[in-house]
């Protein structure tokens, strides 16, 4: 008689697992590149996004000054390490080139920045050309002032009455991510002193 046949026996094939350690260690890797990445592209998503903003608040400011002749004004605070950058639109309370210091300034409009974007410097110069945003952030900003004549002044030029607003040689806003050294989120809008026009420019240099 045929002896019977033994069934054979099943192997079950799997990883290993220094095999799985390996593959978990590249995962991880990739993984870390991958938001690393998502980061980068989030700073200067945001840094864009302020700069833009700022853009537009300007060229409203001027329109609107253009349009009821009553002066406009841009401030932005500092960043610190508590409170983010913030710009303020605030419209001027006695009509045409009244003197700065009689009337009082009521908001309009506020733009909150991200925590990863923000003002870095503002500068009384018409950086076209260059840039002289500093090697450190800013602690305290100029503010721009929007006139009924089409122009823009950047400072109060005395502190007696009356108190009119100097005329301006221009007036540049750099704007970054709050590392401020990453060059591809680096953003600056100057205004033009004579027509109040901004204009915004990826680069600082």
């Amino acid at each position: 008689m045929p002896s019977r046949l033994r069934p054979r026996r099943r192997t079950h094939s799997g990883f290993t697992l220094p095999e799985l350690m390996a593959v978990i260690a590249i995962v991880g890797v990739m993984a870390a590149i991958a938001m690393a990445a998502l980061g980068r592209s989030g700073d200067a998503e945001n840094a864009a996004a302020l700069a833009r903003s700022l853009q537009t608040a300007m060229m409203t400011a001027r329109s609107a000054t253009l349009s009821d002749g009553i002066q406009r004004r841009i401030a932005c605070t500092p960043a610190t390490a508590l409170v983010k950058t913030s710009c303020t639109v605030s419209k001027y309370s006695l009509p045409g080139m009244a003197p700065l210091t009689t009337g009082t300034w009521i908001a309009e409009q506020r733009l909150d920045a991200s925590s990863h974007a923000t003002v870095w410097s503002v500068t009384k110069t018409l950086d076209v050309t260059t840039s002289n945003a500093g090697g450190t952030q800013a602690t305290s900003f100029t503010s721009l002032y929007f006139r009924p004549d089409g122009t823009i002044c950047d400072a109060l030029s005395s502190s007696t009455t009356p108190n009119p607003c100097t005329y301006s040689t221009g007036m540049t806003f750099y704007i970054s991510d709050t590392v401020g050294t990453n060059t591809s989120n680096q953003y600056k809008i100057y205004v033009y002193p004579t027509t109040g026009m901004p204009r915004m420019v990826n680069r600082w240099n």
